[in-house]
């Protein structure tokens, strides 16, 4: 956007269009992936996606780049979604979403790297073509994608299904709190008299604990309860916000932003886990993820009027208290539905290796 000329204010209507629009195609999608296909779903989104940005490339009138850009969102959604409903329906959708993620994190910090090279060598649009080869290459493997298996409990589940509300609840609070924290971390860090390449490195190095706090939530599912993870993930991702928020140098700023890439990261997991117990299909998932989006652009808005007219300290309460409404509010009801529904599964011989709080 700057390359081309473009305002901060468009910039950011930009960015609004595209993430809106990502938020928008997974929920929208939600309702359908229980008849849908997920391959056919995310091969389709794949194309539009590569369509899209091609035609960035060639576009100089901004409404047509918002279209565009709003038209990759929403594919990026579909594709999200039907990823999500693709590993809800295995006995290990935790351990995929783990793997995932982490997969997720190392392509980000690939692209990251090679922005600044791309645009060197094949101009500042390099970007929007990259993304489209990317997605092309990425369509060949979606076909692997299945339809989430059905159990005996998901028959009608939906979001009134018991548990559903807690989780939804829970995400919702966390991803308000969590957004007006981490998007002004970059401030937080100007505010504590730490440098711009400081901050870059500190911010880049945490994209290697969120690797960790991914992987772990991989490998130890077996090992720790669900419902003591989900607690755990909470505390400790409220307890980061705080310690960000009222950082003062550059340990406790560093302390803050690794810790909360580690435990938002491990908890992330978890709760895209949970969601696939409740319902193998992917529709809670898909719906979770897309107002996670919405959540966390709200806290944006938020956290911007916190500290424009408070200070940098109340983002920090925010983002803990976001977190401590989702730990009693909303958990108590989601432990309940898990534990019922252990019960339910464990009569029927098929899912007694199913295990759904463990």
């Amino acid at each position: 956007m700057d390359a081309a000329g473009r305002s901060a204010s468009q910039a950011g209507l930009f960015g609004f269009c595209q993430i809106g629009a990502l938020a928008f195609g997974m929920i929208l999608i939600s309702s359908r992936l229980d008849r849908a296909h997920p391959g056919a779903i995310a091969i389709g989104s794949a194309l539009l996606a590569t369509t899209a940005n091609v035609g960035q490339c060639f576009v100089h009138f901004f409404p047509l780049q918002l279209l565009f850009g709003a038209l990759t969102g929403l594919a990026f959604g579909f594709i999200f979604a039907a990823t999500i409903a693709g590993a809800a329906g295995c006995r290990d959708s935790d351990r995929l979403y783990g793997i995932g993620n982490g997969g997720g994190l190392v392509l980000i910090m690939m692209v990251v790297a090679g922005l600044p090279v791309a645009a060197n060598h094949f101009g500042p649009r390099a970007i929007f073509m990259g993304i489209a080869a990317l997605s092309l290459v990425c369509s060949v493997f979606f076909s692997g994608l299945k339809r989430g298996q059905r159990y005996a409990t998901d028959e009608r589940v939906s979001w009134r299904t018991e548990g559903v509300p807690g989780l939804l609840f829970s995400w919702v609070a966390l991803s308000m709190g969590t957004g007006a924290v981490y998007s002004f971390s970059e401030r937080i860090g100007r505010q504590n008299h730490l440098t711009s390449e400081v901050i870059g490195v500190v911010l880049s190095a945490g994209l290697f604990v969120g690797l960790f706090g991914t992987l772990t939530a991989a490998f130890v599912v077996d090992r720790v309860s669900r419902s003591h993870a989900l607690i755990i993930g909470m505390v400790g991702t409220g307890a980061s916000c705080l310690l960000l928020g009222y950082s003062a140098n550059l340990a406790s700023f560093a302390a803050g932003i690794f810790l909360y890439l580690l435990f938002y990261m491990f908890l992330y997991c978890y709760l895209l886990g949970t969601a696939a117990q409740l319902d193998s299909t992917g529709r809670v998932g898909a719906l979770g993820g897309g107002l996670e989006r919405l959540s966390y652009s709200v806290g944006v808005w938020i956290g911007g009027l916190l500290a424009e007219y408070i200070s940098y300290a109340t983002i920090g309460l925010l983002g803990f208290a976001g977190c401590m409404l989702g730990l009693v509010f909303g958990f108590p009801s989601l432990f309940r539905a898990l534990y019922r529904r252990e019960s339910t599964t464990a009569e029927t011989p098929e899912f007694r290796d199913n295990s759904l709080v463990n």
